[in-house]
């Protein structure tokens, strides 16, 4: 298996299986630009190849995790499944406004292996005029852009995305912004940072170890804030995804997209700690619920923080602590990721397209996280790759059709 980008690990939880599924399997090293392809035995002819992105907020992820094990989907379905590592954290997505640092070098990472998929998958029995791109959260987001990309456009036919969408609110951050983020981070590690000086910078960060500069990223962000993501670089993007939609200024294509009923969740548990810990029975008053609206949504003014309370009560039984509680998953799941995923729907099927939407409700069994954290966000992938077809991870008869099924779903919308 190839090596995974140079990223932080997770550790909140030690090795808690919820978390530590989610950490890179293989060594971190910078030489990790790899693709993978994985080819149905026969070698078809012309197969339909599907093309995966993952996740892990830009900062994060690799294609060698277990559970995107690709070979139950082509196994099952008779795809060709490819994946690329790209470069994640200040690596990937670094951002000076120069021929240096250019900024969204994950994108171009993608972009390169797309156009390496498009010359190349003949020779393994694919189809190069039918390519769909599929991820999740930021490989969701990933894949969006990859539609709105004047460069990257031409290179598949058709997109899946789970749980993300270019209009996320952390899915882009502005000029100003990430070059203040490169300077923070040079601060961070005892480079210069002067905004007037930005070549000693660049000249410095360059000496500095890759493992340190990913530790040394995370200032003070808010929820679902990641430090190094894309920008708007005036080449891999030429304007923001909000214009694009606007003025349909997309690949026109057929889409399959949807997201789970508790986005939230996993973050928040991140993210407010002492209310929300990793155990049964969490409640949530009243007082502890106008607290979190207000750390959870920190650059919203008052007014708007009485609608967002206003919109997320149920004023029937303002007090019930499990529907506060759940109330503030979905203010976080909605804002982050499941309004935006149903905005980018809503925008495609008005130029005609066919749009194809899920939404997923079911809890594994064998979840280890806390039963009130429902159906977080990732929970879908493990179905989407078959895990459940894998005996040793003792999934339900239910669970293994459920999976079934749904390969069956993706595959068949990768096929026509």
């Amino acid at each position: 298996l190839p090596n995974s980008c140079v990223q932080i690990l997770d550790t909140v939880f030690g090795d808690f299986a919820g978390s530590a599924v989610w950490n890179p399997n293989t060594q971190l090293h910078e030489d990790c630009l790899y693709v993978n392809v994985v080819v149905p035995k026969p070698r078809p002819k012309n197969a339909a190849v599907m093309v995966w992105i993952y996740g892990g907020g830009f900062y994060s992820g690799t294609s060698t995790l277990d559970v995107y094990d690709h070979k139950t989907l082509v196994a099952e379905e008779k795809v060709i499944l490819v994946s690329m590592q790209y470069r994640v954290a200040s690596l990937g997505f670094l951002y000076f406004d120069s021929a240096d640092v250019p900024g969204n070098a994950g994108l171009f990472d993608q972009l390169m292996a797309l156009q390496w998929v498009r010359d190349n998958i003949h020779a393994f029995g694919g189809n190069p005029n039918n390519i769909t791109l599929f991820g999740e959260s930021a490989g969701a987001v990933s894949v969006s852009l990859h539609l709105l990309s004047p460069l990257s456009r031409h290179l598949f036919n058709q997109a899946i995305m789970q749980s993300g969408s270019p209009t996320a609110p952390w899915a882009i951050i502005g000029r100003d912004e990430s070059v203040l983020r490169g300077l923070r981070l040079a601060e961070a590690v005892g480079c210069p940072h002067s905004r007037s000086n930005l070549a000693a910078t660049v000249e410095c960060l360059r000496q500095v170890n890759a493992s340190d500069l990913v530790a040394n990223e995370w200032g003070t962000l808010g929820i679902c804030e990641f430090p190094f993501v894309p920008v708007i670089d005036g080449s891999f993007l030429d304007e923001t995804p909000q214009r694009s939609l606007a003025n349909k200024n997309f690949k026109k294509t057929n889409i399959l997209m949807g997201s789970n009923t508790e986005e939230g969740y996993y973050f928040i548990i991140y993210y407010l700690t002492e209310l929300f810990k990793k155990e049964e029975n969490v409640y949530v008053n009243r007082d502890e619920f106008l607290q979190a609206v207000r750390e959870l949504n920190p650059y919203v003014n008052n007014i708007a923080r009485q609608a967002i309370v206003f919109e997320y009560t149920d004023w029937l039984n303002p007090e019930d602590p499990i529907r506060n509680r759940d109330a503030l998953d979905k203010m976080v799941g909605d804002y982050h990721f499941t309004c935006n995923v149903n905005e980018l729907a809503h925008r495609y099927a008005e130029t005609g397209n066919n749009v194809y939407m899920y939404y997923f409700q079911y809890r594994s069994r064998n979840n280890p996280w806390p039963s009130w954290t429902g159906v977080m966000h990732g929970d879908e992938i493990s179905y989407v790759f078959g895990e459940p077809l894998n005996p040793s991870k003792k999934y339900q008869p239910q669970e293994i059709e459920l999976s079934k099924r749904m390969m069956r779903y993706w595959a068949n919308f990768a096929k026509t």
